[in-house]
């Protein structure tokens, strides 16, 4: 997906990249926690993995007792314990 952003648009703080682009953005927090921005859907949920479709692709989450304790339409929570993260385009 190409964006096309001006750093004028950015510092000023009209709109951020992120939601300009529709970019997914993953926070992760130590290896228990990682709250995904700007996702699709899940395709896939195990306490081993979990598949979310984005965007611009897939993002893979690998991990043990993993699940979803909260999600919104823009944002989800993951917590277990997050061995690997893969984005695919």
């Amino acid at each position: 997906m190409l964006c096309f952003f001006s750093k004028k648009e950015n510092s000023s703080g009209k709109v951020p990249r992120d939601l300009a682009c529709r970019e997914t953005v993953v926070t992760l927090t130590g290896c228990s926690q990682a709250v995904i921005e700007n996702y699709r859907s899940i395709l896939k949920l195990t306490e081993e993995e979990i598949i979310v479709s984005t965007f611009s692709g897939k993002l893979t989450i690998m991990g043990k007792n993993l699940e979803i304790p909260w999600y919104t339409m823009e944002e989800m929570t993951v917590t277990g314990k997050i061995s690997r993260i893969i984005p695919e385009r």
